[in-house]
This record gives structure tokens, sequence and C-alpha cells, in this order.
């Protein structure tokens, strides 16, 4: 943290060094192309496209009940032979396990066991030379390539979920991943202590990243509208229904945005922003509607937002993904 502190000062002082904060007004402000990188600005720019309404829950991934498989003996007996462990990945027919039988009738007198299914070793419960019985469960096996994530929507959420619905689910794991489910089961009952009801996700995995008991969020799309002008959540600024954010005037788009729509300050020179007071609207995981303050076409600050403000007036919280939770305008993604 203190580290953050003296990198933003450094940026700052360098940044009021090389520029004019207040030479264009109360509400603009001139910062050089050098000043920019050092905070690692970026813009994207605002465009008209269709946006989805999100429920925001916190789940936990769980497996599916068919592909999770318990191995057990039909006979008693003795493990003789134990060829996996906790975790190993295995494949259909690999052997697992050798038990020899304590009847004297059984032939032959001692089985081995393989495994049916392509998969992991969720939890071996023997050891070798362990005595087992026909009820144990002798190792127990789970299919990652596809998963459960169970969700815990909330009580003001729940009439808008629905079965067949489409939804994002990501992993601090994996920040830069966002993996695709299906609601496929909503659950009949409500938690007693937070009326909060569970939903089950239906997620393909197939390179089995999303483990057992990993913490997710999700993103269920519940609709939307059809055309609105946005801008990446990390664009908006502001607190208690008051929100802003940075303009970029009088450059050329390339000066701060790459054709793919975001880019970052190269050159000499000085580039001029406006502090632009926005109306928000409907907002999902991703982005938010402007409803009035931003047209499309115009170069939005992302990232270097939070200290470009103190170049100007005010202070304010970065609207940050809402996982139960929001810095910005309410943790309600609608």
């Amino acid at each position: 943290m203190k580290r953050f502190i003296r990198l933003l000062a450094h940026s700052l002082t360098l940044a009021l060094l090389t520029s004019l904060p207040a030479a264009l007004g109360a509400q603009a402000l001139q910062l050089s192309r050098e000043a920019a990188q050092n905070i690692g600005l970026q813009t994207v720019t605002a465009e008209l496209r269709p946006l989805e309404k999100t429920i925001s829950a916190l789940g936990r991934v769980a497996t599916e009940p068919e592909n999770e498989i318990a191995i057990t003996s039909r006979i008693p007996g003795r493990v003789t032979r134990l060829t996996v462990h906790d975790g190993q990945q295995i494949s259909r027919g690999e052997l697992l396990l050798e038990i020899e039988s304590r009847l004297a009738a059984e032939n032959p007198a001692r089985l081995a066991f393989t495994s049916p299914i392509d998969g992991f070793v969720l939890e071996t419960q023997v050891e070798l030379g362990s005595a087992v019985e026909p009820a144990d469960t002798l190792l127990t096996l789970v299919d990652l390539s596809e998963v459960d994530v169970v969700g815990e929507v909330q009580a003001r959420d729940i009439a808008e979920v629905r079965l067949g619905q489409r939804v994002r689910i990501r992993s601090t794991a994996y920040p830069e991943e966002v993996f695709e489910g299906e609601v496929k089961t909503i659950a009949a009952n409500v938690a007693e202590d937070t009326g909060a009801r569970r939903v089950f996700v239906h997620t393909p995995n197939p390179l089995s990243r999303l483990l057992i008991g990993m913490r997710v969020s999700l993103a269920v799309i519940a609709g939307g509208s059809p055309a609105a002008i946005v801008v990446p959540r990390a664009a908006i600024l502001g607190e208690h229904g008051e929100f802003f954010v940075f303009r970029q005037t009088e450059d050329p788009p390339e000066s701060l945005s790459s054709p793919s729509g975001a880019g970052a300050a190269h050159g000499g020179g000085t580039l001029h922003f406006e502090r632009t007071p926005v109306v928000l609207g409907l907002r999902d995981d991703r982005f938010v509607e402007i409803i009035e303050g931003v047209l499309p076409g115009d170069h939005i600050v992302t990232r270097g937002n939070y200290q470009l403000q103190f170049l100007g007036e005010g202070g304010a919280t970065l609207l940050e993904d809402d996982h139960g939770h929001s810095h910005g305008p309410g943790g309600h993604t609608h």
C-alpha cells in the first residue's frame, strides 16, 4: 500500500509539473503525454450497442451429481495394490487398486479395479493394506469436463431468475477468463438466515480450470436494452448518485485510443480532458449505459481516471465489478 501511495504521489507530482491543471476552468484540465504514460492513462470510444441486464451473485463450483463416482468392493478383503492418490488425473480403463479377497471360495482371489471415466481422483479413502467391506467407499472419482456452479441469488433478484438464462462466471484464479453457463435448476427454498435462493448453473469446463469448491462470481443475464450508449464500468467515478467521467477533448482519436477502441498515450504534446457529469441507466457486469453526458464517439478515460481526478476538483470512488458489493453506483447491476 505504501509503495502504491509513493508511486501515485510521484506520478501526480510529475503531472502537476508538466501540466496546467486549471487552465481550462473548473471542469477542464490539461496533461502532458509523459504524465499520461506515467499513470497508465487509457481511453475507449463510447458506442451505441445492445446492453444486457445482469443479476450478480456469489457462488462455488460443485460436481454434477452424475459426474461423481464412488468405487466400492462387492467382497470383503484387503488392499494389496494402490496406484493412485488424491488429485491425480486418470484415464478410462486405468488401474486404480487391487483387493485380495478374504472369502476362500472367491475366484479369482484378487480383484482389480479400473477407472470407468476420464477425470480425477477426488478422494482416496483407503491405504495399502487396509481392510475393506462391501459397504465401504474405496475411492471417489470426478469428471470435471462439466461442473455445477451453485450461486446464491439475493431476495430482491429472485423474481428475475429463470431456467435457461445464460450466465457469465468469473474466478479470481483466472481474471482474464470468462466461463459461460446456463441456469439448469432453481432451488425450491431459500436460506432462512439470508433469504437467498440457490441456482445451479451447468457449466462446460473442458480444461478443468474450475475446481470443486472454488469461489466464483456469477452474472445472470436477465434481459437488456436493444441499443444504448455504453462505456466500460471502469470509466465511471462518483458516489451518492452523482457520477462523472473524464472525456478527452480537442485531441485527435489516435492520441490515446487504438483501432480496437482502447490504447495508451504516446509521444509529446498536451492532452485535454473534461470532467463530465453523467446520468447512468442500465448496467451489466461489463458496461454501463450513459443516459446523459456522453455521445457515441466520445473518448472516455478508463484507466488512470482515479489519479486524473486529483488534478481537478473533488474525489470519488472507482466503480468496480460488483460481487455482492460495489464502490460505485450501487451493488445491484441493472
